[in-house]
């Protein structure tokens, strides 16, 4: 049983031989891998108490057994996981709190939302903590209520951009924008004067070929803050402020230049016109542009009012490129002189049109093919919406034809198709009933009591045959129990009942919902396409599978906590 193996690594992770915690701490991480794994709670709660406890000296980054114990049982956001990790909280190392905060902040709960922000206050009062500036990102309040008691430690060395960070995402949310103008703005002219000179020392020579190439992370720092700063211009300006903002679109780099760019564009502020055409056409920064003038409902600004799509087609695989990750040390992943070569039309999965883009590019003195896309045609002829799918898989262009290049497309499509759909992200079937449970656990208990007191004859033909029943039950339930199953495959949530089979798309989906015994699938129509019983699944693990399989779709189905 995984229970029995669990508790066996419970009690290596605590051995003073590293090469014994080491192994331990691998086999977790196997266990970690299977998706489907299903462990009893108090299991679970021997882990977080486990975590919670000492261990020995490290030798190590990798011997950290409490964070490693607490990454696991986040996997499984119960209720009771989360009553045990609030309990044992205090006990956990640094970087196990972090990994439990992030988690905690999954449940929504304003109960809990008040216990975290009391841990994260106190962290970052007495340790050197790692705010989750993302995952606090959708809750505002909680930001603001930990900004109001630790605002200080603004100016201190560790926290100074992530509270930076926070101050931006809380004005973002449109709760209080210039939130404590008084602090911040005097803050943040010093700190950007002070980077701002960093930034300088490679304008002059500025090109993207050179950030990517040679520059790399001691420049993506400094552009990085550079871009954090200007953004918050945008909530706390002054005529200092403004002076700044002129400056900035006149600096080469076109990341920050189209910041400064986009804050002038939303306080009506004067900018030149070829400051914002160039904005557009740059490769690192086309697209960028377009959507943050989209979200401001300013598309119409836009400079580029022909072919929008082929242009940021570009764009799109340019960063796609850049993006990849370094496979081999050293390699350098650059793509120059990109061109549009062809286009293919076809379907996603939902069946909607979308057109991909054949590209070739040069990289280190060799051209290759590339593919951007699908874009949306449902959404217009030169729509920038997409259902990202570009790639490269680094193809000479000269060793295929266009059609051939166009047929490996296909066939790449038709294969990563017919895995996605077979492939099956989440099951789940039954476990045994309480009346199954009570007749085993029964039979058990009288078994011990006549060992007790000498197996009289007059109680063993009883306890026959309560046992026959008691595993006749389990025996019927286990059979009937493999039969019965919920998946996600592929895209669709399938319940299996024996021969019956009950299917429907992931994005046939209107709600779902559950009582106090089953969970009901409701389609589009707002009618029950089929239902199961609750005991079929652990409801915490199927709520945060379908919401993962689901987020990526315009109609996302509400799916009941």
């Amino acid at each position: 049983m995984i229970e029995l193996k669990l508790r066996s690594i419970l009690k290596q992770v605590k051995s003073e031989i590293p090469q014994k915690r080491f192994e331990a701490l691998d086999q977790l991480f196997q266990y970690k891998q299977d998706e489907g794994l299903e462990i009893q709670i108090d299991v679970l709660k021997d882990i977080i108490k486990t975590a919670a406890s000492g261990f020995p000296e490290p030798v190590d980054r990798w011997d950290n057994p409490s964070f490693y114990l607490i990454d696991f049982v986040c996997d499984f956001p119960m209720p009771e996981v989360v009553e045990a990790l609030i309990k044992h909280f205090d006990g956990l190392d640094l970087q196990a709190k972090e990994r439990a905060i992030e988690m905690l902040l999954t449940t929504e709960d304003e109960d809990i939302f008040y216990v975290l922000e009391e841990k994260i206050v106190e962290l970052i009062e007495t340790e050197e903590f790692h705010i989750p500036v993302n995952d606090l990102e959708p809750y505002p309040m909680l930001i603001k209520g930990i900004l109001d008691k630790t605002l200080d430690k603004l100016h201190t060395e560790h926290y100074k951009w992530l509270f930076y960070h926070l101050v931006l995402s809380l004005n973002d949310s449109g709760i209080e924008k210039g939130y404590r103008k008084d602090v911040i703005l005097p803050s943040l002219l010093n700190d950007y004067h002070i980077e701002k000179l960093e930034y300088l020392k490679f304008d002059d020579d500025f090109s993207s070929k050179y950030v990517y190439t040679a520059w790399k992370d001691s420049y993506f720092a400094v552009r990085t803050k550079m871009k954090l700063f200007i953004s918050l211009m945008e909530y706390y300006f002054s005529a200092d402020i403004g002076a700044e903002l002129e400056q900035a679109m006149n600096f080469r780099d076109p990341l920050i230049k189209t910041q400064a760019l986009l804050v002038c564009v939303a306080k009506n502020l004067p900018y030149q016109q070829n400051t914002l055409v160039e904005a557009a056409e740059h490769i690192e920064s086309a697209e960028m542009v377009y959507w943050e003038l989209r979200a401001r409902n300013l598309e119409h600004l836009y400079p580029i009012t022909e072919g929008k799509q082929p242009h940021l087609a570009k764009t799109r695989l340019f960063s796609t490129i850049i993006n990849l990750p370094e496979e081999e040390e050293g390699v350098i992943r650059y793509p120059e002189d990109i061109q549009i070569i062809d286009t293919v039309e076809t379907e996603n999965t939902y069946r909607q049109p979308i057109r991909y883009y054949l590209l070739s590019f040069v990289h280190i003195g060799t051209r290759y093919a590339g593919w951007a896309g699908g874009y949306a045609l449902e959404d217009g002829d030169d729509t920038a919406e997409l259902w990202d799918g570009s790639y490269t898989d680094f193809v000479e262009w000269d060793s295929l034809s266009i059609e051939e290049h166009k047929a490996a497309f296909f066939k790449k499509r038709a294969e990563e198709k017919e895995e996605h759909e077979s492939s099956i992200y989440f099951e789940s079937s039954p476990s045994l009933s309480r009346g199954a449970w009570f007749f085993l656990s029964l039979a058990v208990v009288h078994w011990i009591k006549e060992a007790v007191t000498g197996f009289p004859k007059d109680g063993i033909l009883f306890l026959v045959a309560l046992t026959i029943i008691g595993a006749g039950m389990c025996l019927y339930e286990l059979t009937a129990n493999k039969k019965r199953k919920i998946r996600v495959v592929g895209q669709q949530l399938v319940m299996e009942n024996g021969s019956k089979q009950h299917t429907i798309g992931l994005h046939e989906i209107k709600k779902v919902e559950h009582n106090k015994k089953h969970v009901l699938i409701y389609n589009k129509k707002n009618e029950v396409a089929f239902s199961f019983p609750l005991r079929w699944v652990r409801y915490e693990l199927f709520h945060m599978h379908m919401l993962e399989h689901t987020d990526h779709l315009k109609d996302r189905p509400h799916i009941q906590a």
